[in-house]
């Protein structure tokens, strides 16, 4: 198995109905990992530059669904469906989106992604 230069960790925790900080799952987050699967390999870069994984609790239940880039740790929060071509667009290029960023050490070092997502 080869090892990524970046990946996306997509929360897929879910909390009890009705618990008071929600959950991703619950958001929706579940259905965001296979579209990021997806939008990377249709970029090609999903078996050796990008990998997209869910994961438990990040932490950030405040900021809806949230999505873990690394090495560049930044978060991503409000994640919608509407996001995942933008995401994949930065990752596979290295960059970021910044309009998604609610948690990033050091975001000033790496770049915005250079083009906004056309119809994929």
């Amino acid at each position: 198995m080869p090892f990524r230069k970046r990946y996306l960790f997509v929360c897929t925790n879910r909390r009890p109905d009705g618990h008071p900080k929600g959950s991703c799952a619950e958001k929706g987050s579940e259905d965001i990992v296979p579209r990021l699967k997806e939008a990377l390999a249709k970029r090609g870069v999903a078996k050796d530059i990008v990998r997209a994984c869910a994961t438990g609790c990040l932490d950030l239940c405040e900021s809806g669904i949230a999505v873990l880039q690394e090495p560049e740790h930044v978060a991503y929060g409000g994640v919608t469906a509407n996001d995942v071509d933008d995401i994949a667009d930065a990752a596979a290029q290295g960059g970021i989106v910044a309009r998604l960023v609610v948690h990033g050490a050091g975001v000033a070092d790496v770049p915005e992604a250079t083009e906004p997502s056309a119809a994929h």
